[in-house]
């Protein structure tokens, strides 16, 4: 009796597993560990087709094990890769990957220190000020066009990771025989840093072109208002130093101004006290004055030829995800404005009677515009991107025809523009006259962040 239910327990079991692989014969079994080896030489089939498929499911379990972590290690590679180059905490990345969103932070206000403690301010001066972080230095090209070589420098660890903060404005500014290149940064509002508004960066580059280095030094310098309060929200999206004010883009709804800050008067020094008040920050840029812009200011610059400000109008093409391009669709956009005008001029500084019509047709996603005088002609650069991923555009623009009614006169033809690719996340452009040279300086926001001045001879369209 024991040995007919046993042979049916067995024959059962061959058909269940006849049933799962199809019909198998002792000589397609491969039973390979070692401690299946009795029963393989058994003279039972039905015990080792069962070893069979117990072992199949056991090299299931071993490879599903192994593609999942090779899976996890991929993604986490990914997700690191893709947080250096949109400069985005892992949280906000996340969100904008997975949900389309960012982390919503709760709305910016001033941060103002205590009145009792606004005695512990000192004036001081650029080369008073103890540079205490370290650039890097660099001569190499960074256009397509492998002839053109830039020198500049790129940020420390710190500053080039950093998601808190972006870079987007750049100007000089020389004093007392140094030369100093200035970098405004914003802080990010889903990072929780826009109730800190804006910072520069005085960078000594006065060794830049005169001799080889490997380094610069720097420190960060925080804007504030005539109170010494924060400047919650703003983008200091362009800054333009001129004859020692420094220009600050405004942009945050409702501004549309310029704000003014003297470097040589408004530069303070900031007590332990005061610094714990001002997320520790030992130096401060006092905002003096300010004055309306005939435009909404994304960027600012200053033409010293014709001793104009140059403001324009950043203007999306396209949806989120979109790739920026250099098209004709983008560049018919009647939001794409430029604008020349005198400070003093069009009624006044808190005027608003200005020419807002948009010059010529400009091109979308516009970071940064400067001019000069080149023989008898006005040449602008417009550099303008989107993302990090696709390159960033240097438009180069002759205008051979004066200046009327606050725009260059003609017309583009957008084919005739000469364009030179630099790396993802172009930003704010600016003339420095240097000697008897003139360099264009430009700045990127993403990727490995680079601030870098070109020679504007080397930048003429041909």
């Amino acid at each position: 009796t024991r040995k007919i239910i046993n042979a049916e327990r067995m024959e059962r079991n061959d058909k269940r597993v006849s049933s799962t692989y199809g019909p198998l014969s002792i000589d397609e079994i491969q039973c390979g560990d070692d401690d299946t080896r009795d029963i393989q030489s058994s003279s039972s089939p039905s015990i080792c087709i069962a070893n069979h498929y117990i072992l199949c499911r056991c090299h299931r379990r071993r490879c599903c094990a192994i593609s999942l972590f090779v899976l996890c290690l991929l993604t986490s590679t990914s997700l690191l890769a893709v947080k250096e180059l949109f400069h985005l905490s892992l949280p906000n990345l996340l969100l904008t990957l997975f949900v389309g969103m960012k982390k919503r932070s709760p709305t910016a206000v001033a941060v103002c220190p205590s009145a009792e403690i606004l005695v512990g301010v000192t004036r001081t001066a650029v080369e008073s000020m103890d540079l205490n972080r370290t650039a890097l230095a660099f001569d190499k090209s960074l256009t397509d066009v492998n002839e053109i070589v830039s020198s500049g420098f790129q940020w420390n660890d710190e500053d080039a990771k950093t998601t808190k903060w972006r870079p987007q404005g750049v100007t000089t500014f020389h004093s007392n025989g140094r030369r100093y290149a200035l970098v405004s940064w914003y802080g990010r509002k889903d990072e929780g840093y826009s109730d800190r508004g804006g910072r520069i960066s005085f960078v000594d580059i006065t060794d830049l072109h005169h001799k080889i280095v490997s380094e610069f030094f720097y420190s960060h310098v925080l804007l504030v208002d005539e109170h010494f309060c924060t400047l919650p929200n703003i983008h200091v999206g362009g800054i333009e130093q001129v004859n020692g004010v420094l220009h600050v883009a405004d942009s945050r709804r409702g501004q549309q101004s310029i704000l003014e800050f003297d470097i040589a008067s408004d530069l303070f020094r900031l007590s332990s006290e005061m610094m714990d008040s001002l997320y520790g920050y030992r130096y401060v840029l006092r905002q003096s004055s300010s004055f309306h812009s005939p435009t909404k200011p994304s960027f600012i610059s200053y033409d010293i030829d014709n001793h104009e400000f140059v403001v324009g109008t950043y203007a999306r093409c396209g949806g989120k995800f979109r790739i920026h391009a250099h098209s004709e669709e983008c560049f018919n956009q009647p939001k794409n404005k430029l604008i020349w005008f005198e400070k003093d001029g069009g009624g006044g500084p808190n005027s608003t009677d200005f020419n807002t019509h948009s010059c010529w047709h400009y091109f979308s996603e516009m970071q940064g515009a400067v001019s000069a005088t080149v023989g008898n002609s006005t040449i602008v650069w417009v550099s303008s991107s989107y993302g990090a991923i696709a390159h960033s555009h240097l438009h180069i623009v002759n205008a051979s025809t004066p200046f009327e009614r606050g725009c260059l006169g003609g017309d583009i033809v957008l084919d005739d523009v000469p364009v030179l690719r630099f790396p993802a996340g172009l930003e704010d452009l600016h003339i420095e006259e240097s000697e008897d040279k003139r360099y264009i300086w430009m700045t990127t926001e993403f990727g490995t962040r680079v601030v870098f001045a070109t020679q504007l001879v080397d930048l003429l369209p041909c």
